[in-house]
């Protein structure tokens, strides 16, 4: 009998559904800029998000980053990574 893999579960910080890690793709603030964790070792506070539009402008409308990332982002890095992330996480 092979042992059942156990895979973390995080909440999407756009559409505050659960799913696996595996599934969303982190963020931190590093230094006043937003950076993709695509290895999950950076350091500091993290958000998850789904790879969706939808869940990136749901978040940055509700004012997530700086409650969820405990860290003033300025907006124009916010709009920088809201027009990237697509292409960031691809």
């Amino acid at each position: 009998m092979s042992p059942i893999r156990h895979e973390p579960v995080r909440t999407c910080l756009g559409c505050r559904t659960r799913d696996v890690r595996s599934a969303l793709v982190r963020v931190v603030a590093r230094e006043g800029t937003l950076a993709i964790d695509r290895a999950g070792r950076l350091g500091g506070r993290g958000a998850y998000f789904h790879v969706r539009d939808a869940c990136v402008e749901t978040f940055a409308r509700r004012g997530g980053f700086v409650r969820s990332l405990r860290c003033v982002v300025a907006k124009p890095e916010r709009e920088i990574f809201r027009a990237r992330f697509p292409e960031v996480h691809g």
